[in-house]
């Protein structure tokens, strides 16, 4: 079975990738093809080119904040994009897997909303323990 994996990022050390490769790896060691969304990003290229990329848009603030450049929304064009293609990867699995927090983080929240709008297979972190 094809599972997407979600759960909170934002406000987590490290984006909270150890909670999200824990569950990868349980869930193949079930026999499931795991989309992570840790990996997804490594498919745009390594940490250093993406840096640079960004950074040709952006600039950080006192706060660690991204700032745009310019004046432009390209931020909001970006968001718009990772939306549309992480709501397309979980239309593309059979089943989600909700890490622990999830109820916390609006991105998960829009993609369980997907899941259960075609049908998918709802699991929580620790059912597959």
């Amino acid at each position: 079975m094809r599972v997407y994996c979600s759960g909170p990022m934002t406000g987590h050390p490290d984006l909270n990738r150890p909670a999200f490769f824990a569950a990868e790896k349980r869930l193949t060691a079930q026999g499931h093809f795991v989309i992570n969304l840790h990996r997804i990003g490594e498919l745009f290229g390594s940490a250093e080119e993406l840096s640079e990329s960004f950074e040709f848009f952006y600039a950080i603030d006192g706060k660690d904040n991204y700032i745009l450049k310019d004046k432009l929304d390209k931020r909001a064009s970006i968001a718009r994009a990772v939306t549309d293609a992480d709501l397309a990867a979980v239309r593309s699995c059979d089943a989600i897997c909700l890490l622990r927090g999830w109820e916390t983080s609006r991105g998960a929240k829009k993609e369980l909303a997907e899941a259960l709008a075609h049908g998918l297979t709802v699991m929580q972190e620790g059912d597959e323990e």
